[in-house]
């Protein structure tokens, strides 16, 4: 069975790609304690956050619990300078454009990518596998979009995908 654990290894073995797991589905406190973690000096080469959960508009879903793009801001505090917070989960983005623009500016990161609609897991993970490598490869998110609206445009837009960053606004 696929899971997210083997899309993170095959980045790795393919281009060398570093990661660390945390399995924290189950608990508001694991996920708070990652992330935090996540932000210290120590983690810096590890620089995209990616968030692989059920999604609502604004939301992350772990199990039961809900954790508002809000409270993922909080927790991270403008510590997310040279940084990417990737959400590969459904309909996270389906927020409005100042709502996205303020949670890049109160998380401090350099970016912010995610959906807009209800996906599907493979055509995400798929897309996920092109752009997560990109962003790792790659730290200009610019030059990284303009490519992958080129390469996998048609992709893209079916997803809804939407990257935010620095005060640029998206492309559509």
């Amino acid at each position: 069975r696929a899971s997210v654990l083997d899309m993170l290894e095959m980045l790795e073995t393919v281009d060398g790609i570093p990661y660390i797991h945390e399995h924290v589905a189950d608990s508001i406190d694991a996920f708070e304690g990652a992330l935090k973690k996540w932000r210290l000096k120590k983690y810096a080469q590890y620089s995209i956050a990616y968030f692989a959960f059920h999604g609502k508009p604004g939301k992350l879903m772990l199990g039961r619990h809900v954790v508002p793009l809000k409270k993922i801001a909080e927790l991270v505090k403008d510590g997310c300078a040279g940084r990417i917070l990737y959400f590969g989960s459904c309909s996270v983005l389906k927020i409005d454009e100042d709502a996205a623009l303020r949670f890049l500016a109160d998380t401090g990161a350099d970016a912010v990518v995610g959906f807009t609609r209800d996906v599907s897991w493979l055509a995400s993970a798929a897309l996920d596998l092109i752009l997560l490598e990109a962003l790792a490869v790659n730290k200009d998110e610019v030059k990284v979009e303009k490519w992958l609206r080129k390469e996998y445009g048609a992709l893209a837009r079916h997803l809804g995908l939407r990257m935010y960053y620095g005060a640029k606004l998206p492309t559509a």
